[in-house]
């Protein structure tokens, strides 16, 4: 196995459907145009290939914030269904770890919805520590 960063609309469309997984409000077409947006403020998007095929997913950026240093944030992390419970996750997120030290960081955060209890037991397996409350509003 191995985590290449994914840069081409190419390679960006066939991931698609592993990020729709997690994010099925978009379109192949918006999440194109978003991908474009956030690279812009340095969103980088790794693949975990086993040969061509991309089991998983992690999205993230550097951040720097009065609360919490410069830090590595997560953005999206996700596995293809079929590959989930085989240890792939923690591949990913170790990977987080590597890079959040190797740029300086203090940390690495993410949120997760409140009702997506698969994913918070799966951090707190992987000793992430529940330290936040988000509230959203729209415009």
């Amino acid at each position: 196995m191995e985590i290449r960063e994914i840069i081409s609309k190419e390679e960006s469309s066939r991931v698609f459907p592993l990020i729709a997984d997690i994010r099925n409000h978009l379109t192949l077409a918006s999440y194109l145009e978003v991908l474009k947006a956030a690279r812009e403020e340095g969103y980088k998007l790794l693949g975990l290939y086993e040969g061509e095929d991309c089991l998983g997913l992690m999205g993230y950026r550097i951040l720097s914030d009065f609360v919490h240093g410069r830090h590595l944030y997560i953005d999206d992390l996700v596995i293809a269904p079929k590959e989930r419970s085989k240890g792939l996750g923690p591949v990913l997120l170790e990977r987080a770890h590597e890079i959040g030290a190797s740029t300086g960081c203090s940390q690495i955060r993410l949120c997760t919805g409140v009702d997506n209890t698969r994913g918070k037991s799966f951090y707190e397996k992987n000793d992430w520590s529940l330290r936040a409350v988000v509230y959203k509003k729209k415009l």
